[in-house]
């Protein structure tokens, strides 16, 4: 298949506005595709050449794409620049240096899918010293034969962000379209149409791969029987199952378990991992499904001595604990152990882990996703050999009335841990859903008024909106604005559009993918704690912050100031 083909499915995409008409496009264009290209389709049709839980970055920043678009091109640096801050997009300014190419290559064949993907994957494994001159050289062969559309395709790819406004739900409804139903594929009308059932059957192959390459292929050579035959593998994560947050301990318990089967587990202030076992070998995922083994060498070491199965899947949480004190660290700091990929034996000592095991989903060879938790952690109990300190089970408890909820709830704040989770014993366990047979509580804080002073775009569906917001407080002192942390959750997507139409033109310049803003919108901010932070130069960081409403009311020198935010972050200790 020639990448032509594919651009002309991007620009399809690109034209329209509807996600049924986008949910036709892709529709028609898997139900043509060949044995070969339907699994590449299907992951660059969102801008990637990975499924969900492999490697995703390639390796490329902006101003290495930028010369690799100089190399292919021959246009001045200056002049690619000019026309990447005039459109905001650095896949424009690829097309219009192709357009105004200095210099051409002879003979050259035109690009293909396949050759699109293999250099890319190529790309992103390219390690050591002269390896980002490696990578530059692969994209800008890949440009040297493209045209400016494809060229414009092949750069947004390379940063991962291809602005046609797919997400997963419409891949998702795509894939049911094309092969679970007799519809025609290619009307936009047929989707209204789509039977609940075809649907649901994608969406749980997907949760349970997380590879939209082997659910696009199953649904069309084994229809939904296939599909519901897939299950969880081996070093092959699932998406983590969520908690709601409840109002309440007693408001929460009363949802989650009104007939009275609840356990309740202390909520640790760490990441989230998925650790996956078989004989000695041991991987470790976080919730986004990273793979970030090499990261933690002494929690491996734990998994192997504290866990007796063969092979198995365990849900948990990796925390920090600080080696004089035995308390758990903040996970601003903690978080460092997940980012550091060189030099880990440092961090080890400095901020070793231990990992609280709360789910088993997989017992030699024997999938626990249907069975109710009670059942799961019956067969926890069974495999885990707790070594304190480095692997235990979760902290927990099944309270015999509110007192008992309220005591254990005290007692995990009282630990330094970030509250309680509340769990159904009969629930099964949902793979990459928020659900409410799953709670968690934690003590609430106030809001904070704060300023956008730079702003990135979002990925997937909403890759054309300004969705990834520094926040920053006001200096008063220095008349400054102190940046505290980045917010991308909260928003409709009509609030998002009506923020990006607000901030676009306050652009003065930009850095990579992250534009300088003029620090005139103030948004009013949820957050769970403040943290000390070296990350930013308030000092502080916001953890899990999320958007509230736009402050119509407020000039930016009335937001909150950086003493506020200090004395916020002193009175979570006293």
């Amino acid at each position: 298949m020639e990448y032509a083909a594919l651009v002309d499915v991007y620009r399809r995409l690109d034209a329209t506005a509807s996600n049924n008409e986008k949910t036709a496009i892709l529709a028609g264009t898997f139900a043509d595709a060949d044995a070969d290209h339907l699994p590449l389709l299907v992951t660059l049709v969102r801008g990637s050449v990975f499924a969900a839980w492999e490697p995703d970055e390639l390796g490329v920043s902006s101003s290495l794409a930028t010369d690799a678009v100089v190399r292919a091109t021959g246009v001045d640096a200056d002049r690619v620049a000019a026309w990447e801050e005039a459109s905001g997009d650095l896949g424009n300014a690829a097309a219009r240096a192709a357009e105004n190419a200095t210099q051409q290559t002879l003979f050259s064949t035109p690009l293909d899918v396949r050759s699109v993907v293999e250099t890319f994957r190529e790309t992103a494994g390219y390690e050591g010293a002269g390896s980002q001159g490696r990578r530059v050289d692969a994209v800008a062969n890949l440009l040297s034969r493209a045209d400016p559309e494809e060229a414009r395709y092949v750069v947004r790819t390379t940063l991962g962000h291809l602005r046609v406004g797919v997400g997963e739900g419409t891949v998702r409804d795509a894939i049911a379209l094309a092969f679970l139903t007799d519809l025609d594929p290619t009307d936009p009308d047929s989707v209204s149409d789509l039977p609940d059932g075809a649907v649901a059957s994608v969406e749980r192959a997907h949760q349970v791969t997380n590879d939209f390459r082997v659910v696009a292929t199953t649904a069309r050579d084994a229809g939904e029987t296939g599909l519901a035959d897939l299950d969880v593998e081996l070093f092959r994560p699932v998406g983590a199952m969520l908690a709601r947050k409840a109002d309440s301990l007693a408001a929460g318990v009363d949802a989650v378990a009104p007939a009275g089967s609840a356990l309740l587990e202390h909520k640790y202030d760490g990441a989230r991992v998925q650790v996956h076992k078989r004989g000695e070998e041991v991987r470790v995922f976080t919730r986004r499904l990273a793979d970030v083994t090499a990261q933690f060498p002494d929690l491996v070491a734990a998994v192997r001595e504290g866990v007796s199965a063969d092979a198995c899947i365990l849900d948990g949480e990796a925390v920090g604990v600080d080696p004089d004190t035995g308390r758990p660290v903040p996970f601003q700091e903690f978080s460092r152990r997940i980012k550091r990929e060189h030099d880990v034996r440092e961090l080890v000592e400095a901020i070793p882990v231990a990992l609280y095991c709360f789910d088993c989903l997989v017992v030699d060879g024997e999938s626990l996703l249907d069975a109710p938790l009670d059942e799961r952690l019956a067969r926890l109990d069974a495999v885990l050999d707790p070594v304190p300190g480095d692997i235990e089970r979760a902290a927990h408890v099944r309270p015999g009335g509110e007192a008992d909820a309220e005591a254990f709830y005290r007692e995990a704040v009282d630990a330094g841990h970030e509250g309680v989770m509340l769990k159904n014993l009969e629930a099964t366990y949902q793979p990459g859903r928020r659900v409410g047979t799953m709670m968690k509580v934690k003590p609430t804080m106030e809001t904070l008024d704060l300023v956008v002073p730079r702003a990135q775009r979002s990925s997937g569906r909403r890759s054309d909106y300004l969705g990834r917001l520094f926040l920053a407080c006001y200096d008063a002192e220095a008349d400054a604005f102190r940046e505290v942390g980045r917010l991308s959750t909260g928003y409709t997507d009509e609030e998002l559009e009506a923020l990006t139409a607000r901030l676009e033109p306050l652009v003065e310049g930009r850095e990579g993918p992250i534009l300088d803003v003029r620090p005139e919108v103030v948004l009013e901010i949820e957050y769970e704690e403040i943290q000390a932070s070296t990350e930013y130069d308030s000092g502080f960081a916001l953890r899990f912050p999320r958007f509230l409403r736009v402050r119509e009311d407020l000039a930016p020198t009335d937001a909150d100031t950086l003493d506020r935010v200090t004395d916020r972050y002193e009175s979570q200790s006293a």
